[in-house]
């Protein structure tokens, strides 16, 4: 399967699911990524890729002679993240590891150009003080949370590093046909939490 547009948005149903996988809503994906500001040739990180749709997106903005790395400590999302990358001809371009975030983060070698953080929640503020140290200087750390503590780690981590911060709630509501028309179900409020190292 191909994407054969230059916009963000592969439609959800488009991937490759497990229900016991998380994954990045796509109207929520196209935001945090454009907040990433991706350019061809970017080397970019993904935490916590779970199902993969945002490690794809990256893949396909950052062309073929940029890189993304995916992390996540979950097997099934490992390999559903390498599926999905198959899946919209990527692969290629996506280097998945397996294992505890933080450590994985710890032995990167290479200066990187943006992260996007949609796991590790738990160790949010240390997996920003370690991106800091190979981020390049004006690259961007995007993290979308449901929880508010998320957000509120998120900020403060951000802010004791002396980032430029930008705060965003989403509310997104789908439309749903009944069968006298539509009706407008409201998912659950996202914030997304955008740095950028000065």
């Amino acid at each position: 399967m191909s994407w054969p547009y230059s916009t963000y948005g592969i439609p959800d149903d488009q991937f490759i699911r497990d229900e016991e996988i998380p994954m990045t809503k796509e109207e929520i994906r196209v935001l945090a990524l454009s907040k990433l500001r991706i350019a061809r040739g970017f080397t970019l990180v993904d935490v916590g890729s779970g199902t993969g749709s945002v490690t794809v997106e990256m893949a396909l903005a950052v062309g073929s002679m940029g890189k993304v790395i995916a992390i996540d400590n979950n097997p099934k999302a490992v390999e559903l993240t390498k599926r999905n990358a198959e899946r919209f001809g990527v692969l290629e371009r996506v280097d998945v590891r397996f294992g505890d975030a933080l450590e994985v983060l710890r032995n990167l070698e290479v200066r990187i150009d943006g992260a996007f953080i949609g796991g590790a929640s738990n160790e949010i503020e240390e997996a920003i003080r370690i991106l800091d140290q190979r981020l390049r200087k004006g690259a961007r750390i995007v993290t979308d949370a449901i929880q508010i503590e998320t957000a509120y780690k998120a900020i403060k981590a951000l802010e004791l590093l002396r980032y430029d911060v930008d705060v965003t709630m989403v509310t997104i509501s789908k439309g749903r046909k009944t069968s006298t028309g539509y009706a407008l179900l409201a998912r659950n409020p996202i914030v997304i939490i955008t740095g950028e190292k000065r």
